[in-house]
């Protein structure tokens, strides 16, 4: 287990020339920017893609739950190899590379549906595809942050980032709406590849990342090691990993079934659902807001499972709103779109800071990369779930199932050492720099 050091002050010695504002931090600024374009084309994404799955090639609850299980096989069978491997590697180079790869992804699918070939199966391939370069990369980017900013400025840095993409995303599922009525659905994920090569330009402009030098006589293998074990014996991380693979586990089996009871069941149309996006990504600017008030109010360790708490609580509406009619359960979904998305970026933003702050930088990828297949690899179990569970027992019971299967991370987190906890204290490794 991790000891416990006493935790050291953060405050800069008298000598220190202040810290520059990250406003004016122009590689931060740069990641930043690229992030928040990137985002817009990515909620356009997520509005057009259920909608060409839904309503132009007519998939069956069972293939909507395979296309939503697919991006997360990559996650489970590569983010420990390619984590182990972004921590070798100019992390700049491959976040480039990566975004490159799904901007021609994206393209492909109007391209597609032009030549009269787009299918159910294709959006699978092309799905996959996104998913890999997706995971190449969530590492680097994970790994990158904390080498931008000072380490106390980490909760501000992961706020303003979260803020930005949330105010992107509140845009971006009404601009996709709104599109979707002006133009035909398929063609929108082109705005999706613009985007990312908007993202692929500010990441360009970022200075060139040395390659981090591996230690002598170290293995891919025993590195990948290194970093499950790290996880699994922080005290402080432990916890939070494994509640988070229980959310994500019940609230894919809920959430991959909302275009479903939206679209299909509630009969919205398209511009109905961008709108109603919009008011869930609502929630996620304000809670990015709110993050670091949190963690002020609460102290970083129990803001985790406050804010966690909260997010289980929201989930709640959702199979509450089948016993309302038509309107109420419209309202009843957005409220709890809206409060979930609030809690579930306060969490994301209190509890990276905090796992940052605790991981050596020499291994944050891998880090990254054991908690990813954790928390990311139970997405396609749970995609698939919800196909199964959809089809045999109905959307209710899917949704029933889902929100009391995201209690249990509540549990496990008051009875950890977070509950108890204003201050994380920092690590052993820290002291030793």
């Amino acid at each position: 287990m991790t000891a416990a050091p006493a935790a050291s002050s953060t405050l800069p010695a008298p000598d220190q020339a202040p810290r520059p504002s990250l406003w004016r931090n122009g590689p931060y600024m740069s990641l930043l920017t690229g992030e928040t374009v990137a985002a817009v084309g990515q909620q356009v994404a997520q509005i057009a893609m259920p909608i060409v799955a839904v309503t132009y090639l007519v998939a069956t609850e069972m293939e909507i739950g395979v296309l939503n299980a697919i991006p997360g096989l990559a996650f489970l069978f590569l983010s420990l190899p390619i984590g182990a491997w972004v921590d070798r590697v100019s992390r700049r180079k491959v976040m480039i590379g990566a975004n490159l790869v799904r901007a021609a992804v994206m393209a492909a699918v109007p391209a597609l549906w032009w030549a009269g070939a787009l299918s159910v199966h294709w959006l699978m391939v092309l799905a996959l595809v996104v998913g890999v370069a997706q995971v190449y990369f969530d590492m680097s980017y994970m790994s990158m942050v904390p080498s931008l900013v000072d380490r106390d400025q980490l909760d501000d840095a992961n706020s303003r980032l979260q803020i930005t993409a949330e105010t992107a995303r509140t845009a971006g599922p009404g601009l996709g709406g709104l599109l979707a009525k002006v133009v035909s659905a398929p063609v929108l994920p082109l705005v999706t590849a613009v985007g990312y090569l908007a993202s692929a330009i500010a990441i360009w402009r970022i200075p060139r990342d040395e390659a981090p030098a591996p230690r002598e006589g170290s293995r891919l293998v025993a590195e990948m090691r290194e970093g499950v074990t790290f996880v699994f014996r922080n005290v402080y991380i432990r916890p939070v990993v494994v509640a988070t693979t229980a959310s994500n586990l019940f609230s894919t089996i809920g959430m991959t079934m909302v275009p479903v009871l939206l679209l299909r069941e509630l009969g919205l149309g398209s511009f109905q659902f961008g709108l109603l996006m919009t008011a869930a990504s609502i929630g996620g600017v304000l809670g990015a807001l709110a993050a670091p008030r949190f963690s002020r109010l609460f102290g970083q360790g129990h803001a985790i499972p406050v804010t966690y708490l909260l997010e289980a609580v929201a989930f709640l509406g959702m199979p509450l709103s089948f016993l309302l009619p038509r309107p109420g359960a419209i309202a009843l979904i957005a409220a709890s779109q809206i409060l979930g998305f609030f809690s579930i970026v306060a969490f994301n933003v209190v509890q990276v800071s905090m796992r940052q702050r605790q991981c050596p930088p020499r291994m944050i990828g891998r880090m990254t990369a054991a908690i990813r297949t954790l928390i990311w690899g139970v997405g396609p179990l749970g995609a698939l779930a919800s196909g199964v569970l959809a089809t045999h027992l109905g959307l209710g019971a899917t949704f029933t199932i889902a929100a009391t299967g995201n209690l249990a991370g509540v549990v496990l987190l008051i009875r950890s050492p977070l509950w108890r906890l204003r201050s994380v204290p920092d690590p052993e490794w820290l002291a030793r720099t």
